[in-house]
């Protein structure tokens, strides 16, 4: 329990009002003073609801005493847990010693480095966890203005860079209070490096927002040709694209480069499903700046469409991007046929929302970004969980290169992150990938009244399943019997990718 009582700054008030916890029989676990609230906070364990109120009466019985209530936290006690959060955040662990070189403070990431667990390296000396490497007490006692060592553990490098603690005195004396130590990991700093490489011109161009092993497929190259072409035009912009596609992440992408090239710094990215969207919406059109994204747009209500289409009408035909303000972007799943027919928008606010018409391709037609999409979603998850980047099989990536993804995107994350979390400290196999059966190869029909058609299709499936455990033409082929030419037609005959 934490009590802030708010009072007058004067010489006694903190021993007065400490002196009241006495007869109360409570015992103080924390006292904290802040002169620039004028507040002192009183930390305890939790006591009846009766006594409290008996010590709040006399608390306020108390000369110069303004007001006393309950609080969650003292300032202190929040800024420590601030900085706490910061740290644990930073990419790279965090330790913090005293001026024994004893441990004051250390991240997750940090004991994960030493592989300590945290509560063994609190309160001890630093050099019992770092073998091999002499830290003197003059190191601690009077630091240098910053230093660095570089150790190995565990056959694991590490590189530690050490700033000084100083604390002021009263009269501005700076006084040596410890160090921190930032412990950096090579292979997080190969991985942050390999990042830079990757995108090293994204301020610039549009294209470098995403990896150039996700982008090798025409379908997203177009794409985002297209998108370049439409970001510097004020109309509006309707993006479409099947369920999981990654439709939001194109418009972030598009909005950044656009919005580097403008001189309304105040310019936002607004996004407003289209379910809870009403008239009140529509003066946001008037007064900001930047972009207004109505999310799966075929939900808008009757009431809100007939509004909106009035806005855009009595928008000017020929504007600048300088002229418009708020630009309209919607996101929808449907096809432009499917919302064009007029039973789910209405036609005109339709056609004057689809004035610039931008596609998403589905994973499907995204084949040849499969392998980078992959390596790029397991990296991120390796940063996310603070674990190693696990290695993929090929077999591995030939099941997932055959499977439909009718999820798209999102269906692909789905699948990455409970592989990686169910495989630990190996390879990944074709038998770790658990995807959905799509084809039950037991209770086939008859297709087009025709048993040739019906067996192909059955020898196309089998080949889709068989493929990814012998990934190639001539070990899949010494797994049926077959040879290799024979195989290797009977796969570019179905279509299935080698």
């Amino acid at each position: 329990m934490r009590l802030e009582i708010q009072c007058e700054d004067r010489i006694g008030m903190v021993r007065e009002a400490l002196d009241l916890f006495i007869p109360h029989q409570i015992d103080m676990r924390l006292v904290e003073v802040d002169t620039k609230r004028r507040c002192i906070y009183c930390g305890f364990s939790d006591i009846p609801f009766a006594k409290l109120q008996r010590l709040l009466a006399d608390i306020r019985r108390l000369d110069s005493v303004e007001d006393v209530k309950i609080v969650m936290f003292t300032p202190s006690e929040r800024e420590h847990n601030a900085l706490y959060t910061l740290l644990e955040a930073l990419p790279d662990g965090v330790i913090s010693v005293d001026l024994k070189g004893h441990i004051t403070m250390v991240t997750e990431l940090a004991a994960e480095d030493l592989q300590v667990p945290i509560a063994q390296l609190l309160h001890k000396p630093l050099q019992h966890f770092i073998k091999g490497m002499y830290f003197s007490k003059e190191t601690w006692a009077n630091p240098k203005e910053g230093t660095s060592k570089r150790i190995r553990i565990r056959n694991k490098t590490l590189l530690l860079e050490m700033k000084p603690i100083f604390v002021c005195d009263d009269d501005g004396m700076a006084n040596p209070a410890g160090t921190v130590i930032y412990v950096k990991s090579k292979a997080r700093l190969d991985r942050q490096a390999d990042s830079l490489k990757q995108a090293p011109d994204a301020e610039n161009r549009l294209e470098s927002y995403f990896l150039p092993v996700v982008t090798k497929s025409e379908a997203m190259r177009r794409t985002l040709r297209q998108a370049k072409a439409f970001a510097d035009v004020p109309q509006p912009l309707f993006v479409q694209g099947e369920m999981g596609t990654g439709k939001r992440d194109l418009i972030n992408a598009l909005f950044q480069y656009w919005h580097k090239g403008q001189a309304d710094s105040e310019a936002q990215l607004v996004i407003c499903p289209a379910r809870d969207m009403t008239r009140d919406h529509l003066p946001t059109l008037e007064k900001s700046s930047g972009w207004f994204v109505i999310e799966d747009v075929e939900y808008l209500n009757d009431e809100v469409q007939i509004a909106l289409a009035n806005w855009l009408a009595r928008q000017p035909s020929e504007s600048t991007s300088f002229g418009a303000r708020m630009r309209v972007v919607c996101l929808s799943s449907l096809t432009p046929v499917q919302l064009a027919d007029g039973t789910r928008i209405q036609k005109s606010l339709y056609f004057s929302l689809a004035t610039l018409v931008l596609s998403v391709p589905s994973l499907r037609e995204r084949k040849d970004d499969l392998e980078g999409l992959v390596q790029h979603i397991v990296a991120a998850l390796s940063e996310r969980y603070r674990q190693p980047v696990p290695t993929i099989s090929k077999s591995a990536f030939v099941k997932l290169a055959l499977y439909a993804w009718p999820g798209n995107l999102k269906e692909l994350q789905n699948t990455c992150l409970q592989t990686f979390l169910t495989v630990k400290d190996r390879e990944w196999q074709v038998d770790d990938i658990c995807l959905p059966e799509c084809h039950d190869l037991i209770n086939r029909t008859l297709i087009a009244d025709s048993l040739e058609v019906t067996v192909k299709q059955w020898e196309a499936d089998l080949l889709k399943q068989l493929y990814p455990r012998f990934p190639s033409t001539r070990r899949l082929a010494k797994a049926v019997g077959m040879s290799h030419s024979a195989i290797a037609n009977k796969l570019k005959e179905y279509g299935i990718s080698t």
